[in-house]
């Protein structure tokens, strides 16, 4: 078993029914550096405990079953996987939140953690920065119903046009965002120019909700 998997076992083990065996783990390499597991560590020693506060308030519940389970582990093992690639703090903190996240029951219907834990590998920085900050732009009433034009000239601050339509296009590869058709009267609440008639809007996809809810990003954080 290598020294990184090692490290988070105590962390790991401070969910309540979390106890992974060994053997599951033998022969798992991670080639993260040191750093980056110190980093992830830490956040999520912050996640848990924020989790384990909830949870003991009966804000969140706990999915005893699943955090015994075979399934629980190889969340782990993507998790760290995703951290060898992580390029930022900010990724790694991400990171932590969504595996912590592992570990709660949800209402039906219910997430496909392994799903969600894959697609949250795959996300660069910059599309995670992208995929955060889209939230702030939508209606908070309904930000899953809501769509942004394609033409719009909303983006994120420090970001580039380019830079930011780059992060939606992979986003939209990744199965988080999808184009749909758009009327003028989708686009009314923005305050940008808008050329009125039929086009295309950015819309957040099932999988989207998934990745929100795993992660609490957006308005679904409990």
């Amino acid at each position: 078993m290598s020294e990184q998997l090692e490290r988070l076992l105590p962390v790991l083990a401070t969910i309540p029914g979390v106890s992974i065996p060994v053997a599951l783990l033998q022969g798992k390499y991670i080639a993260a550096s040191q750093r980056k597991i110190e980093q992830l560590e830490q956040a999520l020693r912050y996640e848990i405990a924020l989790l384990n506060q909830k949870i003991e308030a009966g804000k969140l519940s706990l999915d005893k079953e699943y955090v015994k389970s075979d399934s629980f582990t190889a969340n782990v093992i993507q998790a760290l996987r995703a951290a060898e690639i992580a390029e930022t703090e900010d990724k790694l903190r991400f990171i932590a939140r969504a595996l912590a996240g592992c570990s709660l029951s949800f209402s039906s219907p219910q997430l496909d953690k392994f799903q969600t834990m894959r697609i949250i590998e795959g996300v660069s920085d910059r599309e995670l920065r992208v995929f955060v900050d889209y939230f702030q732009i939508l209606d908070p009433i309904d930000p899953y119903n809501e769509m942004i034009p394609v033409d719009t000239q909303v983006s994120v601050a420090g970001l580039t046009r380019q830079e930011f339509l780059a992060s939606l296009l992979g986003l939209q590869q990744l199965g988080l965002l999808s184009k749909e058709p758009l009327t003028a009267r989708d686009g009314e609440w923005i305050d940008t120019p808008h050329q009125a008639g039929a086009g295309f809007a950015w819309k957040l996809t099932v999988l989207a909700r998934q990745v929100a809810t795993l992660s609490r990003v957006g308005f679904e954080a409990p």
